[in-house]
């Protein structure tokens, strides 16, 4: 599975994280990211309405077993 880091003011992409599981994910988002200015998604609906905006620039980080 994959979620989607973004930055809270500018709801752009900064990272994706593969994982096994939510836990996986969430647990490497908690070490790796300030959540006072970054959030996780599994769904960015990216072009809708405030979605996230991806310029195809972020870094993958893959967790996976």
């Amino acid at each position: 599975m994959i979620a989607y880091v973004y930055n809270t003011d500018t709801m752009v992409i900064a990272a994706q994280i593969k994982g096994d599981d939510n836990k996986s994910i969430e647990t490497k988002f908690s070490e790796c990211f300030d959540s006072d200015n970054y959030g996780l998604t599994y769904s960015p609906a990216f072009g809708a309405a405030d979605g996230c905006i991806t310029d195809g620039d972020f870094e993958t980080i893959d967790v996976r077993g």
